[in-house]
């Protein structure tokens, strides 16, 4: 009965030290998601000021665009006068 209760310990203790193991590595995984997690917050604020500046320049160039289209002939002529 003494062997299978220094059996059933050593076991035990083997267990508890896995376990530790277990923890250490569930630790340095969740303060490693946590970077990621920021820096994709920090990516996706950039990526929304880029894509408001984009955006705005987009808007003048069609503008622009759309005026040649419309008004070409009417600028050509005025210039060739």
């Amino acid at each position: 009965m003494a062997t299978e209760s220094k059996e059933i310990y050593e076991r035990l203790t083997r267990i508890e030290a896995d376990l530790e193991h277990v923890e250490e590595s569930q630790k340095a995984r969740d303060e490693q998601l946590a970077s990621i997690d920021g820096r994709l917050d920090a990516l996706q604020i950039e990526l929304s000021r880029y894509r408001g500046t984009i955006g705005g320049i987009l808007l003048v160039v069609t503008a622009i665009v759309t005026a040649l289209k419309l008004f070409g002939g009417t600028i050509l002529e005025y210039f060739n006068k």
